[in-house]
C-alpha cells in the first residue's frame, strides 16, 4: 500500500465572493505521481476561514480536535502547500503531526508557517526584490526557474540534492524570518531565506519555492519528493508494525 499524505487545505474566495477551502490540482497530482495517496485535511469548524481575521478565529473544541486527529492518524506524512492565509487550525495540525513523528514538507506559505512555529507572534516580511522573486503569479511561468538558491552543505537538503546551487521557480510576496527552532539551510541571491529544517527531527523541511510544479522538468524537485515519500513509507511501515 502507498503512504497516505495529508494535505492541509488553503483558504480563498471565488469570483462570486463565496469562501472556499481548496487544494491545487498540481499538489494532488504531485503526491499521486510520486507514489502517495493524498488525503485532504479540511478544518472542522463551521466558519468562513478566508474572511475571518486571525485574531478572530475560534480555537478548535476538543470534539473538533478529536475529529481532526482521527484523520491525521491515517497519515504517513504531511504536506503544507502554498496559499495566502494561515489559521490556528494549521498550527494545530502541524503540532499533532510532529507529535506523531510524521515527515513534513512545506512549500512557500507552508515554509512560512513552519518559520513561525513556536513563535509568540506571527511575523513575515515583505519581499524587497519583487522582480527576482516573481511576486506576481503567472500560470504560464509557474514551473519556470527564475533565480538561484544557495544550499548549506551541512543540511538534509544538500544530502538530498547533492548541490550547493540550484535554480528554482518562485512567486511570493512575503519572506520568512529566522526561527531558532530551525536550521536555515538555503538562501536566494539577495539573502532571502529559501529553506529551513526543524532541528533534532528526522524530516521536517520547508522550501520557499514550488518543487511540486517542477516534477516533469527538474530532477532536484523529484529528489525532494522522493525523499519525502521514502520517509513517509518508513512511517507507514512502523505504524503497521504497531497495529499488527
Amino acid at each position: 500500500m502507498k503512504p497516505v499524505i495529508g494535505i492541509l487545505t488553503r483558504y480563498d474566495v471565488n469570483q462570486k465572493g463565496r469562501c472556499l477551502n481548496y487544494v491545487f490540482d498540481s499538489t494532488r497530482t504531485a503526491i499521486l505521481k510520486m507514489g502517495g495517496n493524498p488525503l485532504l485535511l479540511c478544518p472542522m469548524q463551521n466558519m468562513e476561514y478566508y474572511d475571518t481575521k486571525y485574531e478572530d478565529y475560534v480555537l478548535p473544541t476538543e470534539e473538533e480536535k478529536n475529529l481532526a486527529t482521527y484523520w491525521l492518524d491515517m497519515c504517513d506524512g504531511l504536506f503544507i502547500p502554498g496559499g495566502s492565509k494561515i489559521s490556528p487550525y494549521d498550527y494545530f495540525i502541524l503540532e499533532e503531526a510532529l507529535k506523531r513523528g510524521l515527515p513534513v514538507l512545506g512549500v512557500c506559505l507552508g515554509m512560512q508557517l513552519l518559520s513561525n512555529y513556536h513563535k509568540e507572534e506571527f511575523i513575515l516580511k515583505e519581499v524587497e526584490n519583487k522582480q527576482l522573486h516573481n511576486t506576481v503569479w503567472i500560470r504560464d511561468d509557474e514551473a519556470k526557474p527564475v533565480h538561484k538558491v544557495l544550499i548549506n552543505r551541512n543540511s538534509k537538503l544538500y544530502e538530498i540534492i547533492g548541490k550547493e546551487e540550484i535554480a528554482v521557480n518562485s512567486f511570493h510576496s512575503k519572506e520568512a524570518l529566522k526561527n531558532d527552532n530551525f536550521n536555515t539551510i538555503a538562501f536566494s541571491e539577495d539573502g532571502v531565506i529559501e529553506g529551513i529544517e526543524l532541528k533534532d527531527y528526522p524530516f521536517c523541511m520547508g522550501v520557499q519555492w514550488h518543487p511540486e510544479l517542477m516534477l516533469d522538468t527538474d530532477i532536484n524537485s523529484v529528489k525532494i519528493f522522493e525523499y519525502f515519500m521514502k520517509e513517509a513509507l518508513k512511517h507507514k511501515n512502523r505504524r503497521e508494525v504497531v497495529y499488527e
